[in-house]
């Protein structure tokens, strides 16, 4: 199953939120939303948290376009409809179903049946469920590193080292990463030809 979502990814250090393509796979979870908001959790696992708080991250899923207001609008009672086919019209089907079994709302319910408490409990899922999450692929499937040199340790004009003169640094070696699509390999060539050009001059000096 594959669509579009926003993902919110919270932690005691940072929150990110990005809207993209977001994949079900036999492992798990990938696509570009997941992508660009893994470094939260991944780094509040690995126990990146302010002193005495635990490390933990909570990942919160908005399923489809619609906001609160929206869903309000969708979920009005309408004809012969069911909840299912209101979803339905948003969403893939497997998915719908899914959703509406752990929001304990009966799948063929008519939205003319469906109680105020039924309502709120799945626009709440919808728009802001908890997307439950345990752990990641490791380094062996990584797409960006995060951590490295901070870049105030760096002469943006030359990539060299503030602190080691004659050290030029480029690429993932520094605390950068940009999201999914190609801004690393850019972030990468740009910074290794800065850092090049600098050494090369110094050496013809």
């Amino acid at each position: 199953i594959s669509l579009t979502v926003s993902l919110t990814a919270r932690s005691a250090l940072s929150q990110v939120t990005w809207r993209g393509g977001f994949l079900f796979t036999h492992h798990g979870y990938s696509g570009p939303s997941v992508l660009n908001v893994s470094h939260v959790p991944v780094r509040a696992r690995a126990g990146h948290s302010p002193k005495g708080q635990p490390p933990t991250a909570k990942v919160q899923v908005q399923w489809t376009a619609l906001g609160d207001k929206e869903w309000e609008e969708a979920l009005k009672p309408h004809g012969a409809r069911t909840v299912t086919g209101a979803l339905r019209a948003e969403m893939p089907d497997r998915l719908a179903t899914a959703l509406l079994v752990k929001a304990n709302v009966e799948p063929t319910r008519p939205l003319t049946e469906l109680r105020r408490d039924e309502r709120l409990r799945l626009i709440d899922m919808l728009v802001r469920g908890e997307l439950p999450w345990q752990g990641d692929e490791g380094y062996k499937k990584a797409e960006v590193m995060g951590g490295g040199v901070a870049l105030s340790e760096v002469d943006p004009r030359t990539m060299e080292s503030r602190r080691h003169k004659g050290l030029y640094l480029c690429g993932e070696v520094l605390d950068a990463f940009g999201p999914i699509g190609g801004y690393n390999f850019l972030w990468a060539w740009a910074t290794g030809r800065s850092a090049g050009s600098a050494a090369a001059a110094v050496v013809k000096n």
